[in-house]
């Protein structure tokens, strides 16, 4: 289909090695066009025949004397007529129709050819008729080439810029790169460890396994202790806390790791499970809470409300109870934590204030802005 415009010239190649060696061409055009128009339809072939068929209509009464010759060097190439990549001798490649592009170029053509014979006319209304036209292509021909000019300037300029803004990156690029280096020689905050980019395996896992039982003691402090009273709440997470820690240590050096980075890792991999079997515990108190109660028997009488009592009335109410016993459970939670973190914001001693008198005493012997304009006002009047 796409070789359809020049199938009668086909068979004038003679030899089979210079026909595949064609297709192969063809081939790789109809790929790139593809990329354009998509696989479907058949339309990348579609628009691959147009395109000879025209280029053959330009040849006009000039024969083809060599197949393989024209179409590499005229038939395949596309021949764009403007910036566009879609377009094609003025035909845009997606759509088939005329490209707007070229359009925009010939309307500024037309536009300037207008714009030099108003200039002529203005300039110059004795002219004779006849010497008119050569005043017109000369007035036409110097504002080409000063459009010209003014085109070499910006492509020269945009150029400078692109090598300017790629210079840039690159060394932007090197000072990463250094910065880089530099950060992965930095020591480890926690042990000293050399070149460990300010953190080594096994203090990050030890800052991972940490956190994890700092949540884990929240979680079971948060259900158990009494958050108005700040040493009952500091006792409980101090006792908590060593209890975990024994736990999670003790576990992990009986299993007999002997590498750091194996136990740190085992050690941050229990935490896990620690702090969700806490977690999972919790909700399951407080699905059995009065509130967490009270939600799902409210649910599950709205639900069954007008209907009839069938089972899977009954069993669709039960559903809708259990989620929300478990959403009151959630919520429970997190006020929970965040009492106890209140609690223990609060107990945190604090340093008073000073007063605004200590504060402000540099600013004392100042006067006030108001003084100072009444003052020189009151100069100016006498």
């Amino acid at each position: 289909m796409a070789l359809a415009p020049v199938a009668w010239l086909w068979a004038g190649l003679g030899r089979a090695s210079t026909g595949a060696w064609l297709a192969k061409s063809v081939r790789l055009e109809l790929v790139r066009l593809r990329s354009f128009v998509g696989d479907g339809e058949g339309v990348a072939e579609r628009r691959l025949a147009e395109r000879l068929k025209r280029r053959l209509d330009r040849q006009g009464t000039r024969p083809v004397q060599d197949l393989a010759a024209w179409l590499i060097r005229r038939g395949l190439p596309q021949n764009n007529g403007c910036w566009s990549n879609l377009c094609d001798d003025g035909i845009r490649i997606d759509s088939g129709g005329c490209c707007p592009s070229c359009d925009c170029l010939i309307g500024d053509r037309r536009g300037l050819r207008r714009i030099v014979a108003t200039e002529v006319a203005a300039q110059h209304p004795h002219v004779a008729a006849g010497e008119r036209r050569g005043v017109y292509e000369e007035a036409l021909r110097a504002k080409v080439e000063y459009q010209s000019t003014v085109d070499v300037v910006r492509r020269e300029r945009a150029a400078e810029r692109q090598v300017a803004f790629y210079a840039a990156i690159e060394e932007q690029k090197a000072q990463l790169a250094e910065e880089e280096v530099r950060r992965a020689a930095r020591p480890c905050e926690d042990c000293g460890h050399a070149e460990a980019a300010g953190l080594c395996p096994v203090c990050s896992l030890r800052r991972s396994t940490k956190a994890l039982v700092d949540q884990a003691v929240d979680v079971a402090v948060a259900v158990r202790a009494d958050v108005d009273d700040p040493q009952a709440v500091a006792m409980l997470t101090a006792q908590v806390g060593e209890d975990t820690w024994a736990f999670v240590r003790g576990a992990v050096a009986s299993d007999g790791a002997d590498d750091p980075v194996c136990r740190a890792f085992a050690e941050k991999d229990l935490a896990t499970k620690v702090l969700e079997q806490r977690r999972q515990r919790a909700l399951e108190r407080l699905r059995e809470s009065g509130p967490a109660e009270m939600e799902a028997a409210h649910v599950r009488r709205m639900t069954l409300h007008g209907m009839f009592p069938t089972d899977k009335n009954r069993e669709r109410a039960e559903k809708a109870a259990a989620r929300a016993r478990e959403r009151v459970a959630q919520d429970l939670l997190r006020e929970f934590l965040g009492d106890l973190a209140r609690a223990r914001a609060a107990a945190v001693p604090r340093e008073r204030p000073p007063a605004w008198s200590e504060r402000c005493l540099d600013l004392a012997d100042r006067p006030l802005d108001e003084d100072t304009v009444a003052v020189g006002a009151g100069a100016g009047r006498a």
